[in-house]
């Protein structure tokens, strides 16, 4: 084993001053004040244009690439498309998404999750199990608003992962069924993205 080494460095300088640190404090403080209070004024007085949101009155606009509230894609016959392969729950960092399977009855569909949770408290909104589900069975959709007191609010069951009333009866996935993921190409997301997805009655 080698010899540990110790490295010597020089101590932080001690200010023996408090009425110089004090001024250094101060004047810091009203140098940011100075800039608040002049945004301030402009802003009041017309001169510069206010950020505020009048949220819940306005809708927030996010980007295309905003990751929202989580949902399960059906396929054409109404059944959740996620066959319990286990991806989106491997490659999450944040281990908040717990999948139960079952076999399914389908001989084409090897299982299908008879529990599927995702504990939204934990996820960090990475889209990682968007990216990993091989089926387009998971996507992160437009939805940010997501408010409840209670502990059950904050666990998504597949029930409410497949249809709460925002999904307006369900959502198809865009994908054939055999089809690969698709490269960079762009599709509908943020606004538009539950809009163009929403299964209507007569499909």
């Amino acid at each position: 084993m080698g010899s540990s080494k110790v490295i010597k460095v020089a101590p932080p300088p001690v200010d023996n001053n408090v009425f110089s640190a004090a001024w250094g404090y101060l004047t810091t403080i009203m140098s940011g004040m100075k800039s608040t209070g002049a945004i301030f004024l402009e802003q009041l007085l017309g001169r510069q244009k206010s950020n505020t949101l009048e949220w819940p009155e306005e809708p927030a606009r996010y980007s295309d690439r905003f990751k929202g509230k989580h949902f399960l894609t059906r396929r054409d016959d109404g059944k959740i498309r996620c066959t319990a392969c286990f991806l989106c729950a491997t490659n999450c960092p944040a281990e908040c998404i717990h999948i139960e399977a079952g076999q399914s009855p389908d001989n084409e569909i090897e299982k299908y999750p008879v529990r599927f949770e995702i504990d939204i408290l934990r996820c960090v909104f990475c889209g990682f199990c968007e990216e990993a589900c091989p089926v387009d069975a998971i996507r992160l959709g437009p939805e940010y608003a997501m408010v409840g007191l209670t502990g059950p609010k904050w666990v998504y069951t597949k029930d409410y992962l497949a249809d709460r009333q925002e999904l307006h009866g369900g959502i198809e996935s865009i994908k054939d069924e055999n089809e690969k993921h698709p490269t960079i190409h762009s599709n509908p997301h943020g606004d538009e993205l539950i809009k163009s997805y929403v299964r209507h009655g007569s499909h």
